[in-house]
């Protein structure tokens, strides 16, 4: 992994910590609400990627973040009454298995099934990407999903598959803790 994308990486991680540290990403579970459907959503797109790849090919998957964070304001800070959902796993891959192989797999199925790919960095040749799949017609109504991979083989085989809902209001009560 180069440099960049390392810092890129730890700054991506850092910033989520901060804002669940903080309380910028309070979980919260109210029955019937549009940030449940939006969790339901999210964690349902990750897990029907996860389903897509061949059990074979996974070691196993850490849950790094299921978790509503402020939506950004117009000064670019998160709002503490305007949400979206975000879910976040590693599927860490069987020894010897080339995580961009099965990431472009992934993608071209998705790509088969109507979604449409849009590249979140330029591409390095070895280095990795990371693509944004949205739904054709519905980028602001479904959640996309994001699949990141990277070709270093000196660290551990690893996919990166996020989604994150639509913000959505959630009139003036903060969220409290699960």
């Amino acid at each position: 992994m180069n440099r960049q994308r390392s810092k890129t990486l730890a700054a991506t991680l850092l910033v989520a910590g901060v804002l669940m540290v903080c309380g910028c990403a309070a979980r919260s579970n109210p029955e019937g609400s549009s940030e449940q459907a939006e969790e339901t959503t999210t964690a349902d797109t990750v897990a029907a990627a996860i389903d897509a790849i061949a059990p074979d090919l996974i070691d196993h998957i850490d849950l790094v973040m299921n978790t509503s964070v402020g939506c950004p304001g117009a000064d670019g800070t998160p709002q503490a009454t305007v949400r979206a959902w975000q879910n976040m796993r590693y599927v860490w891959l069987a020894t010897g298995t080339e995580p961009l192989a099965v990431a472009d797999a992934l993608i071209r199925a998705y790509e088969k099934d109507g979604w449409d790919p849009t590249p979140n960095q330029a591409e390095e040749a070895g280095a990795g990407r990371t693509v944004l799949l949205t739904k054709e017609g519905g980028a602001d109504k479904a959640p996309g999903l994001s699949v990141s991979a990277r070709s270093d083989t000196s660290l551990p085989a690893v996919i990166y598959l996020s989604s994150i809902s639509a913000c959505f209001d959630v009139g003036g009560v903060r969220d409290s803790s699960k």
